[in-house]
């Protein structure tokens, strides 16, 4: 592809912002692609098919699928081809059918990576980056290593669904034929819950599916982009305008994007069955369930089983397949590679509502007996280190405007514009106190500016364990704080797309170099990455929304919880002194007490670890704007920044929740929920 046509698709797919970035345009359409063997004798490329002329054979999420269960003929991975029609077939039970269409896709998921960690070893070989080079030692045994232990994740996921189909033990091990869904999935969730309480699984799958189909086109245009990238640097590889490095970490990064991709699609088609054959009526035969989790079954293979209801003629693979009135029907085709999606049919008469719509609350825990003079809200107490500092005592979470201006505007830019690549987010921590810089830092991160407008409905702390009604309130706190770091964690993703965008501008000012096509074809492949991992970690924040809203009776409402207290981050004072003996010498109090302290310098060591990141990473992009520094180390740094943050956000999590187990510990359980809060944190 030319240079300056590979800069216009560039320029034009890095415009994007949705709540950071917007979706992707609707892709060509494009018939669905035929499934080849997985025992297919064409050995597969090492390098990612430059040969193709995209405009011309556009690849889509189809083509990605199958290209990644197809191994090569020399292959290590081996088996006998299986279908997924006659791996339902070995049994009528419903319950083992669906731990058979998981362990399909979990051996559909295990064979791509096997697959993918083939390509990347490859990819690494002399002939593929230039000739021989002794400082690609270390990635080429760590691109072995992962071949090895790819290959024995398949073989496991192998004897798992061998053993759940029942196959015979001197037969070879299954392979899977049938690729997974991609398309859309109609689930007629409204109709077929007219009335009725749905199942709590089918609720969250009507809110998911749809995500993760978006995602799915994201991250099959990260791969995409990752492929592009890997194949510039190899042809400035052999220019001698970059080192081998170059071309490894392109490839490193090749591998986790296409590993990414057939995770969640497979993560996708786990919620399709999830909810497939929780509402499918009983009598629905194996055939039936297969159109309706995959469309057409491809191939003529016929289930061996007692099931007579799946022992019919096989079917072509476009052939539809006729259903009796009521059961589950395939959607019209459509024009496209969307054309033959799986769905539900509306219900039919005599379908048997769900279950009612009940919290699943574990039981009551028996806290320990004792007996102090103390007032229960004397007995612990979360230290603000704000109070003992110079900053403005002001409360300052949840404010409409960024706290202490961590976050400078560039000039002639309101709230919410994106920061310049060069611009520090946190330079005032700096100086701050370790105890300062946690708290101010865990405010930053937590002040909610990038969530979606529809994300859910804000809930603090305490009307959340009102709303709990007497269960278990430890399990209940847990939750709220993992539906708090999900959502920080949404956020600085989306924090790290908007660096890549505002790289932009100066990656191009650099086009004209030996190595600026190479360089924006990266930066394009790290802003497709970033797009599509904030679509995975939406799919993760709505999973943590429905499993609070489960314990706070919440889930049948519009709009789903969104937490909204900000963690603890300062000091905790412990006072054993005020507890009874016979309390401290328990050995879950001996181990709070001697582990909350540390998680507390954990916390302040990972969040002086977050600036650190950022100083690199301001140092690297106006070293890069100067010409003096490589693309290379602006895209590591901001990398390494995301991690030290999420790794900081983990602490930090931590942190609370041993924070929530020992006040449930010393506190009576009859403490009402302001107290109990104030016990935890420091509201504003």
């Amino acid at each position: 592809m030319p240079v300056a046509g590979m800069i216009l698709g560039w320029i034009l797919l890095g415009q994007a912002s949705d709540a950071v970035l917007p979706p992707l345009s609707e892709p060509p359409r494009k018939e669905p692609a035929v499934l080849q063997s997985l025992a297919a004798s064409d050995a597969a490329r090492a390098m990612p098919p430059a040969s193709i002329d995209a405009s011309q054979n556009p690849r889509r999420p189809p083509e990605l699928v199958d290209e990644a269960i197809r191994l090569p003929a020399d292959s290590a991975l081996t088996g006998r081809p299986l279908t997924l029609l006659e791996a339902l077939g070995s049994t009528i039970e419903r319950r083992r059918q669906l731990e058979i269409v998981r362990a399909y896709w979990r051996l559909v998921e295990a064979a791509a990576e096997y697959r993918f960690s083939l390509d990347h070893v490859r990819q690494l070989e002399p002939a593929n980056i230039g000739g021989e080079d002794a400082s690609l030692r270390s990635d080429r045994a760590e691109a072995a290593a992962r071949r090895q232990e790819a290959n024995l994740q398949a073989v496991r996921a192998q004897f798992n669904l061998a053993a759940l189909a029942r196959m015979s033990t001197d037969s070879p091990l299954p392979l899977p034929t049938d690729p997974p869904h991609v398309g859309a999935y109609r689930t007629y969730f409204n109709e077929l819950f007219a009335g009725r309480t749905p199942p709590e699984t089918a609720r969250l799958a009507e809110k998911i599916l749809p995500l993760q189909r978006r995602a799915i086109d994201d991250q099959a245009a990260a791969v995409l982009a990752a492929e592009d990238a890997l194949l510039a640097v190899a042809d400035d590889r052999r220019g001698g305008r970059v080192n081998a490095a170059a071309v490894a970490s392109c490839s490193r990064e090749l591998f986790h994007r296409r590993q990414a991709f057939i995770r969640l699609v497979c993560d996708y088609n786990r919620a399709i069955a999830d909810y497939g054959l929780t509402v499918v009526g009983p009598t629905a035969s194996a055939r039936e369930l297969v159109a309706m989790l995959i469309g057409p079954t491809r191939q003529a293979a016929l289930p061996r089983s007692s099931d007579n209801r799946g022992s019919v003629n096989p079917t072509s693979a476009n052939e539809p397949i006729a259903t009796p009135r009521g059961v589950p029907t395939l959607a019209p085709p459509r024009e496209g590679w969307r054309a033959n999606e799986p769905t539900l049919a509306p219900p039919r008469e005599g379908f048997q509502p769900a279950g009612k719509n009940e919290p699943t609350l574990a039981p009551p825990r028996v806290q320990p007996r004792y007996g102090t003079p103390n007032p229960p809200e004397a007995r612990l107490v979360p230290v603000d280190p704000q109070a003992e500092s110079s900053l403005p005592p002001e409360r300052i979470a949840n404010k409409p405007s960024h706290p202490f201006s961590l976050l400078p505007l560039r000039e002639g830019q309101g709230e919410g514009a994106s920061p310049a690549a060069a611009t520090p987010l946190y330079s005032a921590l700096r100086a701050a106190t370790p105890a300062v810089r946690a708290k101010q830092l865990t405010v930053a991160i937590h002040w909610d500016r990038y969530l979606p407008k529809d994300a859910g409905k804000p809930i603090g702390l305490e009307e959340c364990l009102l709303r709990d009604g007497g269960g278990d309130r430890l399990a209940t706190i847990r939750a709220y704080w993992l539906l708090r770091r999900r959502a920080a964690q949404y956020q600085i993703l989306a924090e790290q797309a908007e660096f890549y965008e505002a790289l932009m501008p100066v990656v191009l000012q650099h086009r004209n170099e030996p190595t600026g096509a190479a360089d924006m074809l990266r930066l394009n492949a790290a802003q497709l990455a970033a797009r599509a991992e904030l679509g995975r970690v939406r799919v993760a924040l709505v999973e943590a929304q429905f499993a609070l809203a489960l314990r706070i009776g919440a889930t049948d409402e519009a709009a789903w919880p969104l937490a909204s207290t900000v963690p603890h981050s300062g000091e905790y004072l412990l006072k054993l002194d005020a507890q009874p003996q016979s309390l401290i010498d328990t050995w879950p109090m001996r181990r709070l007490a001697a582990t909350i302290p540390g998680q507390c310098e954990n916390v302040r060591q990972h969040a002086a670890a977050v600036v650190e990141a950022e100083t690199a990473r301001v140092a690297a992009a106006e070293k890069y704007r100067s010409g003096s520094a490589a693309v290379d180390r602006v895209l590591e740094t901001v990398a390494a920044q995301t991690e030290q943050t999420a790794a900081f956000l983990d602490s930090l999590a931590d942190y609370n929740r041993s924070i929530a187990e020992y006040a449930l510990t010393v506190l009576p359980p009859s403490t009402p929920a302001d107290k109990l809060v104030s016990a935890l944190v420091i509201e504003p």
